[in-house]
């Protein structure tokens, strides 16, 4: 991709006068063949954790691109207000299917826990080492009403196709 490509790409939509340079792009809406670079519990500065789960697109215009996808499990905001039932459900049927897709069974069992920092903790454990397999990630977003240029992202999984895995014997090496 030539320079006029990239500059055509990233001023389409830019408004240079009230736009932020540095703004986080994340991937466009779409669906993407990706591999999951990595699965854990990330705490971040503000104190909020979350189960994380970081993939890379391995095929098409935005392959190497990431997305990382933080969910939680707590069941009241920062503010004290209840989590609304519906996010909590979608949390938990996305880590159901992300363990689905990655070979691990995930059942009520695994959300049991005292708080939503061990059920972050134990669903990193229970999937850790299933990094390197495929998935399909469908980014969708819908408008956010509160600040329209921040629209709310939400994601799907689906089946992807594996690679062979090559067999490779010792009497197969060169050496």
């Amino acid at each position: 991709m030539s320079l006029r490509d990239i500059a055509q790409k990233s001023l389409a939509g830019f408004d240079a006068k009230k736009d932020s340079v540095s703004a986080p792009q994340g991937l466009p809406a779409g669906e993407y063949t990706m591999i999951v670079t990595k699965i854990d519990h990330r705490v971040f500065d503000s104190g909020w954790d979350a189960f994380g789960i970081t993939f890379e697109v391995v095929e098409g215009d935005e392959t190497g691109r990431h997305e990382n996808v933080n969910i939680s499990f707590a069941e009241t905001s920062k503010s004290g207000k209840p989590i609304p039932d519906f996010v909590l459900d979608r949390n938990i049927k996305f880590a159901s299917k992300l363990g689905a897709l990655l070979g691990v069974d995930i059942t009520s069992d695994d959300f049991a826990f005292d708080s939503e920092t061990d059920i972050h903790e134990h669903l990193a454990q229970k999937m850790h080492g299933q990094e390197g397999k495929l998935v399909k990630l469908e980014i969708i977003e819908s408008p956010n009403k509160k600040d329209p240029s921040h629209p709310y992202r939400n994601y799907d999984l689906k089946e992807a196709e594996q690679p062979e895995t090559i067999d490779v014997k010792d009497d197969d090496l060169p050496y």
